[in-house]
C-alpha cells in the first residue's frame, strides 16, 4: 500500500489539485450476521468521523446470495494546507 501512496505522490508532484483516493474492500463473510456487523461498523466510523471533511463517501452493498459486502471509501486528500474541497 505504502508504495501506492509513494507513485500517487510521484505523480501529483508540484500540482495544485486534491486528490480523491477510493478503497474497494471485499468482504467474504461467514454468515448475514457478519454482513450486518460491518453495516454497523460503518455507521459507528462515520459518527466517529462526522466532522473529518476528507471523508467524502463510504458505500455499502450486500450480495447475499454470494454473502460478500462490497464497501468504498472515497477520501478527499489535499496537496497543500491551503487547498479548499
Amino acid at each position: 500500500m505504502n508504495r501506492i501512496f509513494h507513485i500517487v505522490d510521484e505523480i501529483s508532484k508540484e500540482v495544485n489539485a486534491y486528490k480523491v483516493i477510493t478503497t474497494k474492500i471485499n468482504f467474504h463473510c461467514e454468515s448475514d450476521a457478519d454482513a450486518k456487523k460491518i453495516q454497523d461498523n460503518i455507521t459507528k466510523v462515520m459518527l466517529k468521523n462526522l466532522e473529518d471533511v476528507s471523508l467524502a463517501k463510504i458505500t455499502y452493498d450486500y450480495q447475499a446470495a454470494d454473502k460478500v459486502v462490497e464497501v468504498v471509501i472515497d477520501e478527499h486528500v489535499k496537496s497543500n494546507g491551503n487547498m479548499k474541497f
